[in-house]
């Protein structure tokens, strides 16, 4: 029987120039396989020793996708996956998101009794999913990445065992998720079946070819896979897991999923995106449906994500429809795309800037959290600024720059975005941008009010912040700030990876 697919021998073998790309993903599989057989010692204290293996993981992996940023790319393994700056750029997110959440969860875990390896082991695995998502350049590729990075983050959600919201939220996200990841499957069947290939460009060089001939199976295909990459971003009508999942979920592992999978999700996303042609003339009736069904996408995450969110009170549901709502923001990006000079750019400079000052607002959320994550309602916030005056700076400057403030990182990556929407001609979506970035101040600014004009309800509960959590906590603050005063290097640092797409 003849082979589907056809494995060419030299793709089979590795030179010195293909493993060295391949460093970072090496690097990080053989981290956390060694700290899985450190975790089965006893006599020894795991809680240190498997932490550091995970931060050493962390910075040695990061560190050789640094110095990868630059190398031309390298298509791997018979076109499967491709080691560029793109995906190097990502894994420098996804790792710095992994250490993040490790450092700030090394006394939130000692706190809740939850200290076991399996936590930073878990977060690896995950971390090395969005690698390999990042840099995958075939469907059934993609799908296994995604799969890593999903199991392991629902096991991190229901890792507060004894909690049952934490076990509600990890079932939720289970079941949906599944359905998800099946609904993205048998999109990729039905693309494979109208065009023999699951691998992205050999899909596109199918369809620049018979353009006017494509089955209404291929469309089907398209739009399911686009479902379900809507699903992981948490883009509307798909979103209605985030927020019961964002509150069961311990805050360290809410702060991990809101910027390392939504980067992830929306790495690959980007790369499908431009490997497929998109606003390249790759069919007037395939690129017009895309269009259409992503702006009523983005309308309707940017409108239910903020007006929803108005209604919140605890602080993890508030940030959950936040995130919905940026991503209606990033889908604006996917809108321009090419017919702006910053169409993908913008995407890539938006989802850095949302990475850092998200993970610094769960990094105080996590400071501010008592036991099974509670004290996290508004009210609980009042006088904060009196009690814990430099948190309360942090939280405001985080919460400054998600409602686009001037002179914040949030600021900067909403203009460029907004601008290449406008460059695209796509005048009505910034309008209606525009209008729900300018609601979402007011419960931004909602919780700015009670932390410096309310007094605290109660006697003040004393905090422990960790050295871990405090430095986490500076260099998201100090970033937040510095690029929105000096984003040139940033933006120059993301140009740098679209270049390479």
């Amino acid at each position: 029987m003849e082979s589907l697919v056809t494995i060419h021998p030299e793709y089979l073998s590795l030179n010195q120039d293909q493993i060295h790309a391949l460093m970072p993903y090496i690097v990080v599989f053989l981290g956390t396989v060694t700290a899985i057989l450190v975790s089965v010692l006893r006599g020894i204290n795991l809680k240190w020793l498997v932490f550091l293996i995970t931060l050493a993981t962390c910075a040695a992996g990061a560190m050789s996708s640094f110095q990868l940023l630059n190398s031309s790319p390298l298509v791997l393994f018979n076109g499967m996956m491709v080691a560029d700056g793109f995906s190097n750029f990502f894994n420098l997110i996804f790792l710095s998101s992994a250490a993040l959440t490790a450092l700030v969860s090394l006394r939130y875990l000692d706190h809740e009794k939850l200290q076991y390896p399996e936590y930073y082991i878990l977060i690896l695995f995950s971390a090395l999913g969005m690698m390999l998502m990042s840099s995958s350049l075939d469907l059934i590729v993609l799908f296994v990445s995604l799969e890593l990075m999903s199991l392991a983050v629902y096991a991190l959600v229901g890792f507060r065992r004894a909690d049952r919201r934490s076990n509600e939220a990890a079932m939720k996200y289970f079941i949906l998720g599944s359905a998800a990841s099946a609904v993205f499957l048998y999109g990729v069947a039905l693309l494979y079946g109208s065009t023999g290939c699951t691998q992205i460009r050999d899909i596109f060089d199918f369809v620049t070819k018979h353009s006017d001939a494509l089955h209404p199976v291929f469309f089907l295909g398209s739009v399911l896979v686009l479902c379900g990459f809507f699903f992981k971003i948490a883009a509307a009508p798909f979103h209605m897991w985030m927020p019961d999942v964002y509150e069961g979920a311990p805050v360290p592992v809410t702060g991990f999923m809101t910027s390392g999978l939504k980067a992830a999700a929306f790495a690959a996303f980007l790369r499908i995106f431009v490997e497929m042609g998109y606003g390249k003339g790759l069919g007037h009736q395939l690129e017009a449906n895309i269009h259409h069904i992503i702006w009523v996408c983005a309308v309707l995450t940017m409108t239910v994500g903020n007006f929803v969110a108005l209604t919140q009170t605890n602080l993890k549901r508030m940030l959950a429809f936040s995130s919905i709502a940026h991503s209606g923001y990033l889908l604006m990006g996917f809108i321009s795309g090419s017919q702006s000079e910053f169409g993908f750019l913008s995407i890539v400079f938006y989802i850095v800037i949302y990475a850092i000052m998200n993970i610094g607002a769960f990094v105080v959320l996590t400071i501010l959290a008592s036991r099974d994550d509670s004290d996290l309602n508004l009210h609980d916030f009042s006088g904060l600024s009196k009690r814990h005056p430099w948190i309360a700076f942090a939280l405001a400057v985080f919460l400054l720059s998600m409602a686009g403030i001037p002179l914040t990182a949030g600021f900067v990556s909403k203009y460029l975005l907004f601008y290449s929407a406008i460059q695209a001609n796509e005048i009505a979506l910034v309008v209606i941008g525009v209008l729900c970035s300018a609601v979402s101040v007011y419960y931004y600014l909602r919780v700015l009010v009670y932390m410096y004009m309310y007094d605290a309800a109660g006697s003040p509960r004393a905090l422990r912040v960790s050295v871990w959590a405090a430095a986490a906590l500076a260099v998201m603050l100090i970033l937040t700030l510095q690029v929105g005063v000096f984003p040139s290097w940033m933006i120059d640092f993301a140009r740098k990876a679209v270049t390479s797409l």
